[in-house]
């Protein structure tokens, strides 16, 4: 090259740098100070984050999606733009969580905002090449979520070449509760804004808008459910990932009883006024006071098996029918679906405080008849191989819950064209002196690959196995990059199943004794 060719080279190229520096829709600007901090500019303003995972990857915490929902003015709102900023936002501090039952973090006098966290490898923002985007819908009986939580760190999927979201959304009464005048699933409206805001800004971050996995567990993965069958998120993510889903919703008439009986308790009117005037904390503390209540079988029936009072609400706008008759209606058959559940999902409520050492036969019994399944399905659940009653109890626990929910969503999809991947996490964790088994939330830590974090000791123990955080990680890496993990397709004629442990192996029908006991059940 010569030196005046050179010289041309240079000056387009520092041109080409100053442009991006001052283009609203490039992304990233490096402070290269003593300090330096990752500067992005989103629509909404500039923001600075912070670099971790030794510098390899930048992190964005409590970027505030919507407008601040706990206000006078956007209570029990449909949630609504933010308002642009000025100067630079800090969002190098993980937000307080919105107004829930302590978890992770005691409530704060103030409840957290709407807000989301990004992880990005660092300097994807300057790249041409856009990459796969991932958004997380965290779990809590919708009563509960914080996208915060140390299992849900991102930095080991950025580290692959993937940016990761995780989104905060209103639960529990903001979230969830019926409210005359007020917008139903409020929570689920929160999430489709969340995924809206994604879509006009995580180019800005490196991120492909067009490339979008969505995948959550738990309330999170029926939350994913229902996006997936309502026209209202059709087109903003591309592939979908459930871990334990439960499909349990309730009718209009349900949210208005249930709703009814919260403000009994407080004394005060159904109305947003009343409600307004309650603090947050004593709002969530009669949260859980109603969650007990409902546990009365004799007033509240079938509610009473379940381990919430506030569930998304069905015969609505939003969710015209039962999440799992709107994904055979609705769901786009060209998204590609993981689904699955962990083998013993409710040891996790059962084990820890000692309860599934209390149930009595009379309990079990009692379930199976308002179940209703066919007439083989005392025999399915009834003691073996040492079993207690509360072993049993827990496991048709699990699978009305959780698993055969997820081999029903499997299973409905594939009627719908999806390509779909079915998997089992069999792991059995050594928490709580070895009796907490694969139970629920035990597979998230995997997912992220976040073992050895101090929340996930807690579910996997002091010694989880590295090689399975490896498999299922890399497999949820796959799906998000090229759209399919490293395991056969479902199908009707093989029921090819993924079973995740120590080994993980590709297993043919596993369970179908069970399977075919609830294949005519309606979730």
């Amino acid at each position: 090259m010569s030196l005046l060719s050179f010289k041309r080279w240079f000056t387009w190229a520092a041109s080409l740098l100053c442009i991006i520096s001052l283009c609203p829709g490039c992304a990233a600007q490096v402070d290269n100070s003593t300090n330096p901090a990752p500067i992005v500019n989103i629509i909404q303003g500039k923001i600075k984050g912070v670099s971790v995972a030794d510098s390899q990857v930048w992190s964005f915490r409590g970027i505030p999606y919507a407008a601040n929902p706990f206000t006078v003015e956007n209570r029990f709102k449909a949630p609504k733009p933010v308002a642009h900023w000025s100067g630079i936002l800090d969002t190098t501090v993980f937000p307080d969580p919105v107004p829930q039952p302590s978890r992770s973090k005691p409530m704060a006098g103030k409840p957290g905002k709407l807000t989301l966290n990004i992880w990005t490898p660092k300097g994807a923002s300057l790249s041409v090449k856009k990459l796969p985007v991932m958004v997380w819908i965290p779990g809590g009986a919708f009563i509960r979520e914080d996208a915060s939580e140390s299992a849900y760190n991102g930095k080991h999927f950025a580290k692959q070449g993937i940016i990761v979201v995780t989104v905060n959304y209103r639960v529990g009464v903001d979230g969830f509760m019926h409210i005359p005048g007020a917008p139903d699933n409020r929570g689920i409206l929160d999430q489709i804004f969340a995924l809206n805001w994604v879509h006009q800004n995580i180019s800005r971050f490196g991120g492909n808008p067009s490339d979008v996995t969505l995948f959550g567990q738990s309330a999170g993965a029926e939350n994913v459910a229902i996006l997936l069958g309502t026209p209202r998120a059709k087109g903003l993510f591309q592939r979908a990932i459930m871990q334990s889903p439960p499909m349990q919703t309730i009718k209009p008439y349900q949210a208005k009883r249930l709703a009814q009986a919260y403000v009994a308790k407080l004394g005060i009117s159904l109305t947003e006024k009343d409600l307004e005037s309650v603090s947050y904390l004593r709002l969530v503390k009669n949260v859980t006071a109603l969650g007990q209540a409902v546990k009365d079988r004799s007033k509240w029936g079938m509610l009473s098996w379940g381990g919430t009072a506030f569930l998304p609400i069905i015969n609505t706008r939003l969710i015209p029918q039962k999440p799992m008759d709107n994904l055979a209606r609705y769901a786009d058959s060209k998204v590609p679906v993981i689904v699955g559940s962990t083998n013993q999902e409710s040891r996790m409520f059962m084990v820890p405080g000692g309860k599934i050492d209390k149930v009595k036969s009379a309990t079990l019994k009692l379930f199976l008849h308002d179940l209703k399944l066919p007439g083989n399905a005392s025999s399915i659940y009834s003691l073996k191989n040492g079993q207690s009653v509360g072993d049993t109890y827990t496991q048709l626990q699990s699978d009305y819950t959780f698993r055969m929910t997820a081999q029903h969503i499997a299973e409905t999809l594939v009627k719908n064209g999806n390509p779909v991947w079915y998997y089992h996490f069999a792991w059995h964790s050594p928490a709580f002196n070895g009796r907490l088994g694969a139970a629920h939330f035990v597979d998230v830590p995997y997912t992220f690959d976040t073992i050895y974090t101090t929340q996930a000791k807690t579910f996997v123990g002091s010694s989880p196995s590295e090689s399975l955080a490896k498999t299922m990680h890399n497999d949820w890496a796959s799906f998000a990059k090229v759209g399919q993990p490293n395991w056969p397709q479902y199908s009707f004629d093989l029921r090819k199943t993924m079973r995740f442990d120590s080994v993980s192996k590709v297993v043919d029908n596993p369970q179908k004794e069970v399977r075919r006991l609830w294949s005519h059940y309606r979730f």
